[in-house]
């Protein structure tokens, strides 16, 4: 056991499966690169991030991924089960530390990731889980922007010229849902499900950063909402549109059954970007039933029980020694990373029509 290391695993794995096919992101001013054995797991990955991707493979990269595709692999030492998350289904992860970094075993899949010491690997099923590659490679993207003090929030981010929001809500709040409705409205889309706001610096505000991660819809998304289904409907395969067409919007939020929502293919080219000036918070704190939308301003500083509605902890694909102590993970930090960001807090009923311009105004007021 005492000659295992990550280094010695992943070179491997590597010499197994030569990486041929190379695909190059560009996420703001870091060069990702993508390598793997299998062009068809390239090529669906730069029709998937068609946003960022470069034309050309050459020069340095800031983050290097292999994506090794090929049957599930078993791993070489025994991983132990992580406790889930409140709301998540149990063992759906497993993870051993070894010298260099970690091995993450997905448990209805198989994938196995290999991540420590500059390596980034993803092996197993790869062609048939783009989705656990692409958030395996946004969670070692944000490891890297929350090492340099950046904080990580849970919230969905849209932008108009240089203003942003970052929109949280607690559980099934609607906050994807929201940000949507905000598109259909003709902002800009940053981010789904996970923002990092930069604190500010010299001559400058905070700034809100997006991930290249596009949505992933439930049909009552797609299909219960009138103002959104003309842009989202044809993200769903045609058998699911007929399977759902007849439901209620009630029973229609019951389903749980995710599909990818590409955004310039629904909203139009060019309404994906990656970062804008913070301008506010927005937290959804309302219900269906509940009555008409009140929107008010309110002071994080003194409601910190609407503060835990945007903090989000690092989850199993984040190195502790690789983030130190410079990430914003405690309440005052991500206070401090926001100061001076004024926050709108929505209560009543979840009306996402007077959501969306509550948010506008608030945009622009």
């Amino acid at each position: 056991m005492s000659a295992l290391s990550l280094a010695k695993l992943a070179q491997g794995l590597v010499a197994r499966y030569p990486a041929r096919h190379a695909l190059t992101l560009c996420l703001e001013e870091l060069r990702l690169r993508v390598r793997s054995n299998s062009a068809a797991v390239v090529d669906d990955l730069r029709g998937y991030f068609e946003a960022f991707a470069q034309a050309t493979d050459t020069g340095p990269a800031d983050l290097e991924f292999f994506a090794l595709d090929g049957p599930v692999e078993e791993p070489p030492v025994a991983l132990a089960a992580r406790p889930p998350a409140p709301g998540k289904r149990p063992d759906k992860e497993r993870f051993a530390e070894v010298p260099g970094g970690r091995l993450v075993r997905k448990q209805a899949t198989g994938m196995l990731f290999l991540f420590g010491q500059g390596w980034n690997i993803a092996v197993g099923p790869c062609a048939a889980n783009r989705n656990q590659l692409v958030n395996f490679l946004c969670a070692r993207y944000m490891e890297r922007r929350l090492a340099a003090g950046w904080m990580l929030g849970h919230a969905a981010g849209v932008a108009k010229g240089d203003k942003a929001l970052a929109l949280c809500g607690f559980a099934g709040m609607g906050k994807s849902t929201l940000a949507l409705h905000l598109l259909a409205a003709g902002l800009d889309f940053l981010s789904n499900d996970r923002v990092l706001v930069e604190p500010a610096g010299p001559g400058r505000g905070p700034v809100l950063h997006g991930i290249p991660k596009h949505p992933r819809l439930n049909p009552g998304t797609a299909l219960g909402n009138p103002a959104l289904a003309r842009h989202l409907a044809g993200a769903l395969p045609e058998a699911a549109r007929r399977a759902y067409a007849g439901l209620t919007p009630e029973a229609l939020r019951a389903v749980e059954d995710k599909f990818d929502a590409p955004i310039d293919a629904c909203f139009g080219p060019g309404q994906f970007r990656l970062a804008a000036p913070l301008s506010g918070v927005v937290v959804l704190n309302w219900k269906h039933g509940g009555g008409p939308l009140l929107a008010r301003r309110v002071d994080l500083e003194e409601r910190r029980d609407l503060l835990q509605a945007l903090r989000k902890e690092p989850g199993v694909f984040y190195l502790p020694q690789a983030l130190g102590a410079g990430a914003r993970l405690t309440p005052e930090q991500c206070l401090e990373a926001l100061y001076g960001v004024p926050a709108l807090e929505l209560t009543g009923g979840a009306d996402f029509e007077a959501g969306t311009l509550a948010c506008m105004e608030f945009l622009g007021g």
